[in-house]
């Protein structure tokens, strides 16, 4: 069987020292080898080529005795020991026989031909471009030959002489086009008549080649190129002796250097048929898009982005009937990577250093979408985006970089700040100062432009609903100056029981703007009022929670039964509380927010019960024959409540933990609205007695009073025959 050409130098140096004249031939030779294959030397220079023979059974013939010839002597002689010695340049074959069996060496004896004194091709080389071929069996390649002088002129080459020492493997034709033959490797040479050579090595491999770009997507009218390459020989591209099909023109046709033409909708195979092999590949045709939906939307402003912080971008291509085409081909580019870097795959873009950059998505056949990144040392924000004051109260803004996620990085340096209504509210170096009831916005600013702004509200102390415009409306007044009540809302839609969120930037009220009273809730300035109930019946009541994320009201439906329920600010999530016949209504939330106080007439006459947040079986508290209502909680947790006694009122107060109620304040008048400041000093009240019985109408006052002993209530004016209702602090 045949040896692979890999010779250890022991048997080698036997098989050439047995290689002796006279020596017997006891077996017959089935295959003769030479290492090694090509051999370079220089003029004058030996090397000795070793020889080995085998016969049928792979056995080394250790008394083989070879013949060796050399193809041109003029160029390199061999000696019957199978020693080469360089003669002059050129190519040679040195060939090893025995019994009838060959093997040969391509031999390239190096040198300087010298030129004919003060020819022209004095100091002249010649080359060949390329320099060395790789080839598959049946794959060619041109080989150029090129002049070099040393005045940088190139020389006429004129005829030039092709020549492969080993046809066998390789062959040349008179235009320097070699062609492989067979496995193996040769050296081909060329000979200009003025006696300049250049060779180049040619190795003759069998490979498996590979067709990239399998399953490839392209637009309609798209074009794309697919490449050939042979993975064991450095993955190099063939551009030759290929042929190319499609199965399905309709789709996508294909050119004769693999240029693929999308055409229409759909799947064909692209097969490309080379040197005994066939490789396929699927290309499909996407739809044709019509629009590309971007994420975020390109604005005019440079999109903002901290120090490694991330923004997320996406680029979609639709179809005629707004379904995605996954496929199209989305490229991205970033304008400056030292600004920011971009993953395409997850569509993320991360902010590396300061500075601006773009971000362009491109679909074939529509513009460009680009935005504007601006990559500043963190995002600007305020601690409080919303707060209320009182007038003459002050508080301090922190303006704070911040980083991807909200996380705090420092204090920001260099800000300006400003009011948009300084005077509602002025602010200094961060220092906001109420001057008066409205609302203002205060803004900081970034030295690179960033601004991050706080609704400022100032409210009154006192809120109450008054039908001095005609219909009743939301007013505000200050205890201080209580001579004028300042609107809030008013527009003729019956807004009633105004309750002030805990950081009283929001109210909740109910209004029959609607056809029938539902609640709603407004800033604290009247603006941007939004319905959260609907259902039929009457909602009103509303009490927060001291957290501010949920508001319990009373429901009173079509058929006439109040009852506790509880809805977020928002409008979601609204369940029942309560379920007892007899009504249950005026609530008020304890200052931990776990439990409600209530009246409820469950019992026949109205008593003071207590019910968990989240609803569930009450607890009874008094047990009176008197008329109890408007509870409302201490900060300590004592609830404080009315009792009517027919032509007056008194002020009870109930510890919190006993069932037992004490007299806190008396009321000369019977009392129809009540609340509690929230620090538990004073009350605002609404007194009135009957003025025309006939008639129906009342007289009615409101009055706000310390609750330490012996303090004298405060009259707020009013306008004659005005009707006040529902004091909130």
């Amino acid at each position: 069987m045949p040896r692979p050409r890999v010779w250890p130098a022991a048997a080698l140096a036997c098989a050439a020292a047995l290689g002796i004249p006279g020596a017997a031939v006891a077996q017959s030779a089935l295959e003769v080898q030479v290492t090694p294959e090509t051999m370079t030397l220089a003029v004058g220079e030996r090397q000795p080529i070793f020889a080995a023979a085998y016969d049928k059974h792979g056995n080394l013939i250790a008394s083989a005795r070879f013949a060796f010839r050399s193809s041109d002597t003029t160029i390199a002689r061999v000696s019957r020991e199978g020693a080469v010695q360089g003669v002059a340049p050129g190519l040679a074959k040195i060939e090893a026989r025995l019994q009838g069996r060959r093997a040969s060496v391509a031999v390239l004896i190096t040198g300087a031909t010298a030129p004919q004194p003060g020819g022209s091709d004095a100091g002249t080389l010649l080359t060949l471009d390329p320099a060395t071929a790789l080839l598959l069996p049946g794959e060619s390649i041109r080989l150029t030959p090129q002049a070099l002088s040393d005045d940088s002129v190139s020389p006429t080459l004129g005829h030039v002489t092709w020549k492969s020492l080993k046809p066998e493997v390789a062959t040349v034709d008179s235009e320097g086009v070699v062609l492989g033959v067979a496995p193996g490797r040769s050296i081909v040479q060329a000979m200009t008549a003025a006696g300049l050579m250049a060779t180049a090595p040619v190795a003759v491999e069998p490979a498996a080649i590979e067709l990239t770009a399998s399953g490839a997507v392209l637009a309609p009218e798209e074009a794309d190129t697919l490449h050939v390459r042979v993975p064991a020989q450095n993955n190099r591209e063939l551009t030759s002796g290929l042929q190319w099909r499609s199965a399905d023109t309709a789709v996508a046709a294909v050119g004769p250097t693999g240029v693929v033409q999308a055409h229409g909708p759909g799947r064909t195979e692209i097969v490309v048929l080379g040197f005994g092999q066939e490789r396929r590949a699927t290309v499909k045709v996407h739809r044709l898009p019509q629009t590309l939906v971007v994420s975020p939307k390109p604005v005019a402003d440079a999109i903002q982005l901290p120090v490694k912080g991330t923004r997320q971008f996406s680029a979609v291509a639709e179809a005629a009937d707004s379904t995605p085409i996954p496929e199209a081909r989305i490229t991205w580019e970033l304008g400056d990577s030292v600004h920011a870097g971009f993953d395409p795959a997850a569509g993320v873009l991360t902010a590396r250093d300061t500075g601006i950059t773009t971000l362009t998505a491109r679909l074939r056949g529509f513009e460009p979408v680009v935005w504007h990144v601006q990559v500043v040392p963190g995002l600007l924000r305020l601690d409080r985006q919303r707060l209320a004051l009182g007038p003459g109260d002050r508080t301090t803004l922190q303006a704070q970089l911040t980083g991807d996620g909200g996380r705090t990085i420092g204090p920001a340096a260099g800000v300006e700040w400003a009011s948009n209504r300084p005077e509602v509210a002025a602010v200094a170096a961060g220092e906001v100062r109420a001057v008066s009831p409205g609302h203002a916005v205060v803004s900081a600013t970034a030295p690179w432009g960033t601004v991050a702004t706080a609704d400022i509200y100032v409210t009154a102390d006192l809120l109450v609903a008054s039908d001095r415009g005609g219909s009743f409306g939301l007013y505000q007044l200050r205890s201080n100056t209580p001579d004028a009540l300042l609107p809030v809302l008013v527009d003729g839609g019956g807004n009633v029981q105004g309750v002030r969120s805990p950081d009283r930037t929001r109210i909740a009220f109910s209004s029959n703007r609607a056809g029938s009273y539902d609640l709603y809730v407004m800033d604290a300035d009247g603006v941007n009022p939004h319905r959260i109930t609907a259902d039929p019946g009457v909602e009103g009541e509303p009490a927060w929670t001291p957290d501010g994320r949920r508001i319990i009201f009373v429901a009173t439906s079509e058929t006439g039964t109040p009852q506790l329920a509880g809805i977020r600010p928002d409008g979601t999530d609204q369940v029942a509380l309560t379920s007892s016949a007899g009504g249950n209504r005026a609530p008020a939330v304890s200052p931990d927010g776990k439990r409600i106080a209530f009246i409820s007439t469950r019992d026949g006459n109205p008593e003071l019960y207590e019910v968990s947040i989240a609803g569930g079986e009450a607890r009874r508290l008094t047990r009176t024959s008197d008329r109890e209502g408007s509870p409302r909680y201490l900060p300590n947790g004592d609830l404080l409540f009315l009792v009517d006694k027919g032509g007056s009122a008194r002020v009870m107060r109930l510890p919190a933990g006993s069932d037992s109620a004490m007299p806190l304040l008396r009321i000369d008048q019977p009392v129809v609205a009540f609340d509690v400041s929230h620090d538990g000093e004073r009350i605002a009240y609404v007194a009135g007695k009957v003025a025309d019985a006939g008639k129906g109408r009342s007289s009615l006052t409101l009055r706000i009073q310390a609750l330490a002993a012996g303090s004298p209530p405060l009259l707020v004016p009013l306008q004659p025959g005005e009707q006040v209702m529902s004091p909130s602090f």
